[in-house]
């Protein structure tokens, strides 16, 4: 398989625009900077980096998707620990969606059905829908059909959560049954994720639908079944090698998270999260986390506690641990994981558990568990056959038959996922989260609020959304989140 390096791909991207830049106008309106057709080539790698600064970025993941979840903690500053969140932030998640990658990747799609280009199209169909999936997550109903026509349509209608989910599951059936598609279409460099290898995005498209039709566990487990039993037939991930990511090959394309620890450092690890890998023995907290400072030279790590407002008197940001290094200090060309093959086997597992495929919980559980202590070999930071024998073996991690022993190993294994950490725990409600004491409302959010300009600019809609969903507030459920 093969991975095109993030620079190559900007670097093509650059030359492209610039030009592009140098054809004389044709109009007095027209702008000789803004090129006015971009090739696959340009747009593809531009959404993809841009959705995943998005979604894996430190604005969405170490403020709101990866604190509710318990997985990191906000040491100061810590509004939305206690469940407030800031405006400014759910504006700017919501335009760099809708009007950053979602539009990029439309007309990626576009270009493919016009010079019918099957292997293009899929692609631009995937990551759109993988795309959606984090958008629709979080905000419940948001503009789908009627979205991304741009002046066209500029106050779209909302599509309910349902029908969205009968969208992407659809679109990713189709796709996957496009990406065999002999015509020769590619995206030269462009394509960061598998470098023009159709099989492994048919792959990932099966598993991000294994993944989708997991979500209608508790809201439509007959259709859920029905989807789920059909992508797992059609073959998902097969290996760690698999595994869909985003590569940074060193500056100026550098991960997101050793860019913010240059300029802050006041965000932690979840006390939720140190106690439960120091209570299994887990080989994966020293990467996961860094010592405290306070207790070095000792080995000490140390969880800072949820939905707090501040910290403990008499104690000092040196007093927890921060992220591993590995993502942080060590971390400029660490890749971000989108999506492992781990998460399919406990997917699988899950699956199994329920009576959905003919295969065994137990061995799917132990594979899945085995795959996620492995993800970063390739990186020297996995333990070794035997340290992970032993880690299995214990009573604490041993597949026990029950549901919360999947589910914890799958939370433990979605480090650094924050979106896909809090979708699943708002899914199933487990494992379950203590709410902290600073909390100022019912319960740990379980949605992003819809941005202000929606009410301005497209207030009818916006407010039909509203009233058939029951609700706003951070605590109203999205539609799969029944429990």
């Amino acid at each position: 398989m093969k991975r095109i390096e993030l620079a190559r791909a900007a670097l093509v991207v650059g030359l492209a625009w610039a030009v592009g830049s140098c054809e004389p106008p044709t109009d007095v309106n027209d702008n000789p900077n803004a090129p006015t057709d971009v090739s696959v080539d340009l747009l593809l790698p531009q959404a993809i980096q841009d959705a995943v600064q998005d979604a894996f970025g430190t604005g969405q993941m170490l403020q709101h998707s990866g604190i509710w979840p318990q997985h990191f903690v906000q040491l100061q500053y810590p509004d939305e620990e206690q469940g407030i969140v800031r405006a400014s932030r759910m504006e700017g998640y919501w335009g760099g969606y809708f009007n950053g990658s979602l539009m990029d990747i439309q007309v990626v799609i576009n270009k493919g059905v016009e010079e019918e280009e099957d292997n293009v199209q899929a692609v631009g169909t995937v990551w759109k829908s993988w795309i959606f999936h984090i958008v629709t997550d979080a905000y419940g109903d948001v503009p789908y059909s009627q979205a991304l026509l741009g002046a066209e349509n500029p106050a779209p209608a909302y599509d309910t959560q349902q029908d969205i989910y009968d969208g992407m599951l659809a679109d990713l059936t189709t796709a996957a049954g496009m990406l065999s598609s002999p015509d020769g279409s590619d995206f030269g460099d462009g394509d960061l994720l598998y470098g023009n290898d159709w099989e492994s995005w048919r792959r990932f498209t099966n598993s991000l639908r294994m993944r989708l039709a997991m979500r209608l566990s508790e809201v439509d487990p007959t259709t859920a079944q029905a989807q789920f039993v059909d992508a797992y037939n059609a073959g998902g991930f097969q290996s760690n090698a698999d595994n869909a990511m985003l590569n940074y090959p060193g500056s100026p394309y550098e991960n997101p998270f050793y860019e913010n620890y240059l300029v802050r450092d006041d965000n932690g690890i979840s006390r939720t999260m140190v106690d439960t890998l120091f209570s299994l023995n887990d080989p994966r907290l020293p990467v996961y986390a860094e010592p405290a400072e306070i207790d070095l030279p000792a080995i000490v790590y140390r969880g800072h506690e949820n939905g707090t407002d501040d910290l403990p008197v008499g104690q000092s940001l040196a007093w927890f641990s921060r992220i591993g290094n590995f993502w942080r200090a060590d971390g400029a060309s660490t890749p971000t994981m989108i999506m492992t093959y781990s998460e399919v086997l406990f997917l699988q597992a899950e699956a199994a558990f329920y009576g959905w495929i003919v295969a065994d919980p137990a061995a799917l559980y132990d594979a899945a568990v085995t795959a996620s202590l492995e993800q970063y070999d390739a990186w020297g930071k996995a333990p070794s056959p035997g340290e992970i024998g032993t880690y299995l073996a214990q009573p604490a991690v041993a597949y026990n038959a029950t549901l919360d022993r999947i589910i914890l190993q799958k939370w433990l294994s979605l480090w650094m996922n924050g979106p896909e950490a809090w979708a699943d725990w708002r899914r199933i409600d487990l494992p379950v989260m203590a709410e902290g004491p600073d909390l100022i409302i019912s319960r740990i959010p379980v949605r992003f609020t819809y941005p202000d300009s929606e009410q301005s600019l497209n207030s009818t809609n916006l407010d039909a959304a509203i009233a058939r969903q029951g609700g706003l507030s951070l605590t109203d459920q999205v539609w799969w989140d029944v429990n």
